[in-house]
């Protein structure tokens, strides 16, 4: 990678120029089972009321209006004239001082005042005897969860088990969503191993195969094809050229993107075709980063340390991933949290993301950083200014999604 001269630009930019060059993806159709956790390409709504007609809440007994002799009482007594289970379809009519027993999702008669549970009645021969008033009616009625023609889901939102619950209630069976990214990636090194075979001095395992492959998964994304290349010019174009050519919608490398001199990413990028857009982030880590496009492929040059690229993954691909789904909330989430455990860094010069721990104490968020061995749950924003962050202070946190 050339040196960077100035060039490097603040992160929300970078943010700002990866979402502009994103395109929404086509649109296909999914069974609602297979809905969970996709965008959904137009707003979702209500075909019909839910619930679809006055049901019972309760198991226990449907009544009619007290006869007039009976509204002084404390109990009243009704005439049980039928039964309704849940699935019955007859349009029953309850008068003046009858009563019908009836099961939990049952159709109401028409005319009914209120549901009596059982535990909370007696029942004489066909009489039931019923408290006079009670708290609730124990009616579910038609449309109180959902009127027709209501949205359920927005466009752009990710449905949720939630929104499931609501479209299959409705009827739902199908819907249409976003398609998901397709995402190669590829590794260069030629001192990079994927097997123990392969293992011997001056040799290492690639990390970053595995945590890509994974963070693509959980992102939401199609993870498509991935290769580890050897520091060779000629095959680091070859690879980027066959992978853009099989289709996918985001290409990443790891590695090759500093002042060394195996260091060719930008190089062989260019000499595929590809427009840099940026060739270096004002970040640490994460300072070495490339970004272009190549055709419709998104093409992101990550640095090659595994923990700058699970940040930089966090930071602006995965909020590319979400854009071309049409997600409405792509960046990361950002708060405002109190600082548990100071912080100290050696030199200023560039803004810094730390792993940390945020944690909930006494109704306060707290944020500590994270140990080696510790699953971070957000990032701590250090300013370039900064070189120590005392106890207690504000700041702020990108959250790990």
């Amino acid at each position: 990678m050339k040196e960077d001269n100035g060039q490097s630009i603040e992160l929300h930019k970078a943010q700002s120029l990866v979402l502009n060059a994103c395109s929404d993806l086509s649109y296909e159709r999914v069974s609602l089972a297979e809905s969970l956790g996709r965008f959904s390409a137009n707003a979702l709504i209500a075909s019909a009321p839910l619930p679809g007609y006055d049901q019972s809440l309760r198991d226990g007994y449907a009544i009619g209006r007290a006869g007039s002799a009976e509204t002084q009482a404390s109990l009243h007594s009704f005439q049980i004239v039928d039964e309704v289970a849940a699935g019955d379809t007859r349009k029953l009519v309850l008068q003046a001082g009858q009563a019908i027993r009836i099961m939990t999702g049952g159709l109401l008669p028409a005319h009914c005042a209120a549901v009596v549970p059982q535990e909370s009645c007696s029942v004489v021969g066909e009489i039931l005897i019923a408290p006079l008033s009670q708290k609730k009616s124990f009616i579910h009625a038609k449309g109180s969860e959902l009127a027709r023609g209501q949205v359920v889901v927005p466009k752009g939102a990710l449905i949720s088990p939630e929104h499931m619950i609501l479209l299959a209630g409705v009827g739902c069976g199908t819907v249409q969503v976003a398609r998901k990214p397709r995402v190669s990636f590829f590794c260069t090194g030629s001192e990079l191993v994927s097997s123990a075979d392969e293992k011997r001095a001056g040799k290492k395992f690639s990390a970053n195969n595995p945590l890509l492959q994974g963070l693509i998964t959980r992102a939401g994304a199609e993870f498509k094809n991935q290769q580890t290349v050897v520091d060779d010019p000629g095959a680091v174009t070859e690879t980027i050229l066959k992978m853009t050519q099989e289709g996918c919608d985001i290409l990443i490398s790891t590695g090759g993107m500093g002042p060394g001199k195996f260091d060719l990413i930008e190089e062989t990028f260019c000499r595929a075709g590809g427009k840099v857009l940026y060739r270096s982030i004002h970040l640490r880590p994460g300072k070495s980063t490339l970004f272009g496009t190549l055709g419709s492929t998104l093409f992101f040059g990550m640095p090659g340390p595994p923990p700058a690229v699970y940040l930089l993954f966090n930071e602006l691909i995965r909020p590319a991933i979400l854009k071309l789904q049409g997600a409405k909330q792509r960046r990361p989430r950002k708060q405002r949290v109190f600082l548990a455990e100071e912080l100290f860094f050696p030199k200023r010069g560039l803004p810094r993301l730390k792993g940390g721990l945020l944690s909930l104490k006494e109704g306060k968020c707290l944020v500590r950083p994270a140990k080696r061995m510790e699953a971070a749950n957000c990032y701590i924003y250090c300013p370039a200014s900064r070189r120590q962050m005392r106890t207690g202070e504000m700041v702020t946190v990108h959250l790990l999604e």
